[in-house]
């Protein structure tokens, strides 16, 4: 049997939701350059992966390491 993984998207709504902030937030990070722009479904239609939500909080837990502690 083949594996196959459950992919999964999310609307600007429940990322916001997520991350404990607005869907203006999300589109405010998007512009500048602070988060992933989704996938465009259709005319008005953009979703976010699972996938690059979870490798997006990675990238994140990876800099918040990196930065030395005084």
């Amino acid at each position: 049997m083949k594996n196959t993984r459950l992919q999964m998207y999310f609307t600007d709504t429940e990322v916001g939701n997520y991350y404990s902030v607005s869907r203006g937030t999300i589109r405010r990070w998007i512009r500048e350059g602070k988060f992933p722009r989704g996938k465009k479904l259709s005319s008005g239609s953009t979703r976010w992966l699972r996938a690059d939500i979870e490798e997006f909080d990675q990238a994140v837990l990876r800099l918040n390491e990196e930065v030395p502690t005084e």
